[in-house]
């Protein structure tokens, strides 16, 4: 009889922590990804948006233990309306850049969440691009009201084998393109 009410005891208080868990499925209609790139030795850069396809967050007692998204590159916009912006998107969709053919989606998973004070969270992540992933670190502001987390993240394209015209690949100062890409990033949850 003891043994059949710790079992029970044991299963409602492994129900109670799953419980204290809420996954929350991301509505990928109100979050876009903000990308910028520019040019290494000039003023000119390039900007615009990436859709997620599909993401979810592990929230508990209001902070967010976990987290994975996949990002849809096939929608892959710029935010300038010149007429060779077409151009410039399916360049960056070609294999110089992001190969969107074959790798239609990117994807990120959070590794390691610490929420160091004020709202601020400091995110380790693995993020893949053209089938190679790798560790990236960044800082985002959490505020609970909104159930939001904003962040900003550069990374080094070389290091997801994205070189065209980068500048270990470059001579021309004027021609090279920074091997830095900034992202933008409000998740409501």
């Amino acid at each position: 009889m003891i043994k059949k009410i710790s079992l029970l005891i044991f299963m409602c208080y492994f129900t109670l922590q799953i419980d204290a868990q809420e996954k929350i499925k991301l509505n990928t209609k109100t979050i876009t990804i903000i990308w910028e790139g520019s040019k290494l030795f000039n003023f000119g850069s390039h900007d615009g948006t990436v859709n997620f396809k599909e993401g979810e967050v592990v929230v508990k007692d209001s902070k967010i233990t976990s987290g994975s998204f996949i990002i849809d590159m096939t929608s892959l916009k710029s935010n300038e309306t010149e007429n060779w912006v077409h151009d410039l998107i399916e360049h960056l969709k070609h294999k110089d850049f992001f190969d969107v053919k074959s790798n239609p989606t990117a994807k990120i998973v959070f590794t390691n969440i610490k929420y160091v004070g004020d709202g601020y969270v400091q995110i380790t992540a693995d993020l893949t691009i053209n089938k190679i992933t790798n560790s990236v670190f960044f800082v985002g502001k959490q505020n609970d009201e909104k159930r939001q987390l904003e962040t900003r993240l550069k990374i080094d394209r070389t290091d997801w084998k994205i070189t065209y015209k980068s500048q270990g690949k470059t001579s021309i100062k004027d021609q090279i393109i920074s091997d830095a890409i900034s992202f933008k990033v409000k998740l409501n949850f």
